[in-house]
C-alpha cells in the first residue's frame, strides 16, 4: 500500500496487490472520514492503523462510493464506525450477503469467502447528501454509469473531487450505462476542483483536471459512434473487437499495467450488445467485471 498526502487534511492510499485501487482519508477538526477501503484486509488494516496513529481524531464515518469488493472488502476492519453509502448500494450488498448465503454465487472464484460484507448503516437515494463534520463539508453527489448506485463526494473547502470510480483511467461501464456515464462526466464539469482522486491510478492535479473528465468524455462518444458504424455496415462484435484497439479511441493500453486494455473491449462488447441485443459472452472473466473494478 502506498499513502500519498495531498493536502494538510487529506490521505489517498493506493493498494499495491491489485489495480492501483484506492481510499481516501478526510482528516477534520472533529475527527476523520473514510471514503472506501482497500481490496485486501491486509491494506485496509495498515490503513486504518495510521488513521488511528494520527492523533487528528477517531474514526468517526466510513463513506462507500458503489458497491464493488475493491472498494468495499475492507469494510468489516472499521468496526462500529457508521457506514454511509447511496441506497442502491445497500440494496446491492444485501442481495450478495443473500446469494452468498443461497451459494448461489461461487465466492470461491471470487476471492471472497472469508471476508464479511458489511453493510452501510445510514443511506441516500434523492438528490444528494452533505455531511458536516467540523471544518469540513463532504457533499456526496450521485453520479450512475460505471454502476446505477455510483457517487462522488465532493470537498468543498479543499476544491477535492473524491471521484472513485467515475473518474479512472478509461471509464468503464459493463453493469452500468453508458448514457449515464457520459451525464454524470458532464456533471463534474460544473464543479470547481483543483484535485481529483481517481478510484483506480494516480490523483489528477488542477493542471490536469479538465482535460481528463473531457478526455473520458470523447472516448465514451468515440466508441459510440464507432460501434454504430460497426453495426449498421454488418460487422459482428469479433470484428468490432478486432478493428477497435484502444488507441483508436484515444486511450492508452499503458494504465493499470495493462488491464485498461480489457476494460475497453468489454465497454465495446457491452455496446455492441445494447445495441443488437446479441451475443452475451463477457469478453473478461466476471471477477474482472464486477468483483475488481
Amino acid at each position: 500500500m502506498r499513502r500519498e498526502r495531498v493536502s494538510d487534511d487529506i490521505y489517498v492510499f493506493t493498494s499495491d496487490l491489485y489495480a492501483q485501487v484506492t481510499a481516501t482519508a478526510v482528516v477534520t477538526t472533529e475527527g476523520i472520514v473514510s471514503v472506501d477501503t482497500l481490496p485486501f484486509p491486509e491494506e485496509t488494516r495498515a490503513m486504518v492503523r495510521f488513521l488511528k496513529g494520527l492523533g487528528r481524531g477517531p474514526i468517526r464515518y466510513l463513506i462507500n462510493t458503489h458497491w464493488h469488493g475493491d472498494h468495499t472488502n475492507g469494510n468489516f476492519l472499521f468496526g462500529n464506525v457508521q457506514a454511509i453509502c447511496h441506497q442502491l448500494c445497500a440494496q446491492t450488498m444485501l442481495e450478495m450477503i443473500k446469494l452468498k448465503a443461497n451459494q448461489a454465487q461461487d465466492s470461491r472464484s471470487h476471492g471472497e469467502e472469508d471476508l464479511p460484507i458489511r453493510v452501510p448503516d445510514i443511506t441516500f437515494d434523492e438528490g444528494e447528501m452533505c455531511l458536516h463534520l467540523g471544518n469540513k463539508s463532504l457533499q456526496l453527489i450521485p453520479t450512475p454509469g460505471h454502476t446505477p448506485d455510483s457517487i462522488v463526494v465532493y470537498i468543498r473547502e479543499d476544491k477535492v473531487l473524491l471521484a472513485a470510480d467515475t473518474m479512472m483511467p478509461i471509464p468503464y461501464f459493463v453493469g452500468g450505462s453508458y448514457r449515464d456515464f457520459l451525464a454524470s462526466l458532464e456533471k463534474l464539469l460544473q464543479l470547481s476542483i483543483d484535485t481529483v482522486i481517481q478510484g483506480h491510478g494516480e490523483v489528477l492535479l488542477r493542471g490536469e483536471v479538465k482535460e481528463a473528465i473531457q478526455s473520458n468524455i470523447r472516448y465514451l462518444n468515440t466508441i459510440q459512434q464507432r460501434v454504430m458504424e460497426a453495426i449498421q455496415s454488418g460487422q459482428s462484435v469479433e470484428e468490432v473487437l478486432r478493428r477497435l484497439d484502444i488507441e483508436s479511441c484515444g486511450k492508452s493500453r499503458i494504465s493499470l499495467n495493462g488491464m485498461v486494455q480489457d476494460l475497453h473491449y468489454a465497454n465495446l462488447r457491452a455496446l455492441y450488445q445494447e445495441r443488437t441485443k446479441s451475443d452475451d459472452r463477457p469478453v473478461v472473466p466476471e471477477r474482472q467485471l464486477h468483483k475488481r473494478i
